[in-house]
């Protein structure tokens, strides 16, 4: 066999080995290049010629400093392989932080528009009840909640509701539930309180410049965080918008003031004719019923010349709250005109006005009129109608109690008369 057909023999025989052992990767390279050694050594008998015998020595070298670099590149790139997981890893990790920042951002930039919009509708609100509804979403939206009461506090403390939510199962919307909240008994005014529990529960004091001017309660279902902190939060939303509800307040006392006698502390005549009007309308709606009462204070013309109009002032004074504190707060008080009173009960029965009727008469008759030394008395005369048993509008209701009004001064005096009697 001559020298070339050794060597390309052998050349052939060491391709074989490499190429396999080149897929077992690094830890194939040794059996590779004592492959190739073998082989070399089994041709050497052969070959007469060195040149002959260095051409497999020198593709078995090869084949084996090949092998090393690929399974160098392998061991790398094993190695590169968890570092590009770990980097994938953290660029998510970096990702949901920055959407995770994105969103508070988002949802503190929502807040400071809900809280300009409340403080600049409140700065310019008109409509007492209609502000009232619209700041309740705004309340809703900034905190997420529906169980939140948020009241007018008067100068003498007297709380006003003025934007609840749509649940009420705290009972935030009466000033009694709130102090109840609070774990303070009786009544009064409402007084800062923080609760944890199922919900947290807090009420803040709303305050402009040391004045008391509201309060704002609400319960958090589905909040973990304590109570303390929700009433930080709340704290800062009260002072933000503290001044808007002080003028909402001043307004509110104006509007009142407007329309509700500064003597009697009841509603003026005009007032009075309005909410007679609107109670037809309703009554027609809804196909209900309505009274009215129309009381006079007996002789009171003689009561001013004998004891001043001063202490007549202060009979007409006392009446007017003695009827406010007779009725419920569905109920109407209104001064019909001189000594004359109207009370107007929506959606009551002939045999329970008449009960209410004698009951105020009975009161105002025991009540004693201090005057000095002297323990004065006084009476009613108490004219019931019925609508639209005794007239179908407000101008034939209230001709109608008058005319009942009349029969009992007619009859005797201090006495209850119903329309339908006369």
């Amino acid at each position: 066999m001559v020298e070339s057909e050794i060597a390309l023999a052998a050349l052939s025989a060491l391709w074989l080995p490499a190429l396999l052992f080149s897929r077992l990767g690094a830890a194939a390279a040794p059996l590779t290049a004592a492959a190739g050694a073998g082989l070399a050594w089994l041709a050497l008998p052969a070959v007469s010629s060195p040149a002959a015998l260095a051409l497999p020595a020198l593709w078995a070298a090869a084949s084996c400093a090949w092998l090393f670099r690929r399974g160098a590149a392998g061991a790398s790139g094993g190695t590169a392989a968890p570092d590009a997981a770990s980097r994938i890893r953290e660029t998510g990790e970096k990702l949901a932080l920055a959407k995770k920042e994105f969103n508070e951002a988002g949802s503190r930039e929502k807040k400071v528009l809900l809280l300009y919009s409340a403080m600049k509708y409140l700065a310019e609100a008109v409509d007492h009840q209609a502000a009232g509804r619209q700041f309740a979403r705004y309340i809703s939206d900034y905190f997420g909640t529906e169980d939140f009461a948020f009241y007018l506090l008067g100068s003498a403390g007297e709380a006003e509701l003025f934007a609840c939510g749509r649940d009420s199962a705290s009972g935030f919307n009466s000033p009694e539930g709130l102090r109840r909240a609070a774990g303070l008994p009786g009544k009064g005014p409402p007084e800062a309180f923080a609760a944890d529990g199922k919900p947290p529960k807090a009420g803040v004091m709303v305050t402009h410049s040391g004045e008391p001017v509201g309060f704002f309660a609400a319960a958090f279902s589905g909040s973990a965080a304590p109570a303390s902190e929700l009433a930080g939060a709340m704290t800062s939303f009260s002072e933000e918008i503290a001044f808007a509800v002080r003028r909402l307040r001043l307004f509110r006392e104006v509007e009142w003031l407007s329309r509700v006698d500064g003597l009697t502390g009841v509603f003026r005549r005009g007032v009075l004719d309005e909410r007679i009007e609107e109670e037809v309308r309703r009554a027609q709606a809804f196909r209900t019923t309505f009274a009215l009462l129309i009381a006079d204070i007996d002789h009171f013309k003689r009561l001013n010349d004998g004891y001043g109009h001063q202490f007549g002032d202060f009979v007409l004074k006392r009446v007017g709250a003695l009827l406010r504190e007779s009725v419920y707060e569905t109920d109407f008080v209104g001064r019909y005109g001189g000594e004359e009173f109207a009370v107007l009960l929506p959606r009551a029965e002939p045999e329970g006005v008449l009960r209410k009727a004698e009951a105020i008469r009975a009161r105002i008759e025991a009540e004693n009129f201090s005057h000095g030394l002297e323990s004065v008395r006084i009476s009613v005369s108490i004219g019931v109608a019925h609508f639209p048993r005794d007239g179908r509008d407000a101008a034939g209701a209230v001709a109608a109690a008058d005319a009942a009004l009349y029969r009992a001064k007619e009859s005797g005096r201090n006495r209850v008369v119903d329309a339908s009697r006369i």
